[in-house]
């Protein structure tokens, strides 16, 4: 089988859907570069400190926004069905798939008060003082674990190249 023949057929697509496709597999190159970037440079058995945790969010956001993108309806724009290309998505891959569109609609693109936390405490910042200033602490941790990454370069690669 030639790679032309292996092509999914696209001809029952319209031009816009043709359009959102071609943007979807750029929105998916986007996610499996941060991706990598992300497994490249973070040792999930490492200490951090807060500053590099967070160069580690902004990889794993742009995962999962880039990820999520295709999926979302937007401004009249229809998402991404897979079985109009041909992929069918496996339970792992829908697993993966719905882990992530909930990170984005209730941490990354929303502050759902369910999933963001935070400490507080009262400091004094000059002795003697009786007055008390809040210090805020949120959680500076990743939401995707060490052994969510191989299968979602796996899944991510499977999108990027369909």
């Amino acid at each position: 089988m030639s790679v032309i023949e292996s092509l999914p057929d696209v001809s029952s697509l319209s031009d816009a859907q043709l359009r959102r496709l071609a943007y979807s597999l750029w929105d998916f190159q986007q996610s499996l570069s941060a991706l990598t970037f992300l497994m490249e440079e973070c040792d999930f058995d490492a200490k951090y400190t807060a500053v590099e945790l967070r160069r580690f969010r902004c990889f794993e956001s742009t995962v999962i926004i880039s990820f999520a993108r295709p999926f979302e309806g937007s401004r009249g724009q229809t998402a991404v069905g897979l079985r109009a290309i041909g992929i069918q998505l496996t339970e792992q891959e829908k697993q993966i798939q719905e882990r992530l569109m909930s990170l984005r609609r209730k941490v990354i693109a929303h502050s759902d008060e369910d999933e963001m936390h935070f400490n507080v405490k009262l400091i004094q910042p000059m002795e003697g003082s009786e007055l008390r200033v809040p210090q805020f602490r949120f959680q500076e941790s990743l939401y995707l674990t060490s052994a969510e990454l191989q299968p979602l370069e796996t899944f991510l690669r499977r999108l990027a190249h369909a």
